[in-house]
Order: structure tokens, then C-alpha cells, then sequence
């Protein structure tokens, strides 16, 4: 990994910890807000499983953009 590319793996790494956390809360039933306005509770549980699979997909793109940066694990970022 080239010492220019630290930048960007932080944000990379920023991006996919804050997907990780978007999907803990979907996945723990937190209500979801479409610009500011909550949406209906059975609205959410139908869409909770298609949002969850939307993060576990953009969790590995973030992944697979690191690892062609170099960094396969936490430990390479650091």
C-alpha cells in the first residue's frame, strides 16, 4: 500500500463502519426515517430484510475496494 493511499483507506474504512452500523439498527427493529418522517412499523418489516441485504452488498464493496488497495484485514489498516 502506497503511503498516499492512507487517506483513503480511512475513508473507507469510516464508510464501511458506518454501513455496519446502519444495518445493526435496521436489523435491531429501530424505526426508519425517510426525510425525517418515520416510517410506518409494518412498511419497515417489510422492507428491513431487502435494506439489510443492500448493506451486506455495499459492506463487501467497501471491502473489495480495500483489498485492491492492499488492506485485507483491520490490522493491515492500521
Amino acid at each position: 500500500m502506497k503511503l498516499d493511499d492512507f487517506t483513503a483507506v480511512a475513508e473507507l474504512i469510516k464508510e464501511r463502519d458506518y454501513v455496519r452500523s446502519l444495518m445493526t439498527k435496521a436489523g435491531s427493529g429501530h424505526p426508519i426515517k425517510v426525510g425525517g418522517t418515520d416510517i410506518r412499523p409494518d412498511i419497515c418489516a417489510k422492507l428491513r430484510p431487502e435494506l439489510i441485504l443492500i448493506f451486506e452488498q455495499q459492506i463487501a464493496i467497501v471491502d473489495e475496494k480495500l483489498a485492491a488497495m492492499g488492506v485485507i484485514t483491520d490490522k493491515d489498516a492500521a
